[in-house]
């Protein structure tokens, strides 16, 4: 009966962990434009923590990667706008995501981010 129990606790405490949603993380990193002569660079946050919930992206009308605060972290993945203007912003949820988007400076695809720290 001892095993018993103690293959049902490790089922309920395995099952909890495993289907649990995953904790949103940020990080913090250096996007650069590897174009010669061009010298763009930006400290990029991605993401947010567990007390302070955000979202990054980048809005093409204005050529500029933006941070939003948000109210929970159930709004991460909706639909986020440019600050000021009713453009559906570009979200980068990862750090590969920004060789996509052209360069603010040369409008190259030639960027590249460097991951400096995680933080939550």
């Amino acid at each position: 009966m001892k095993t018993f129990g103690k293959l049902v606790f490790l089922a309920i405490f395995f099952g909890v962990f495993l289907w649990a949603a995953p904790a949103v993380a940020g990080q913090k990193g250096l996007v650069s434009c590897s174009t010669p002569d061009c010298g763009y660079q930006e400290n990029l946050r991605i993401g947010g923590s567990m007390r302070s919930p955000g979202v990054t992206g980048y809005c093409r009308s204005s050529k500029k990667f933006v941070y939003l605060k948000l109210k929970s972290h159930d709004d991460y993945r909706k639909t986020h706008y440019c600050p000021g203007s009713k453009e559906p912003m570009l979200a980068i949820y990862k750090g590969s995501q920004v060789a996509e988007i052209p360069c603010p400076q040369c409008g190259n695809l030639a960027l590249n981010y460097k991951l400096l720290l995680f933080f939550d």
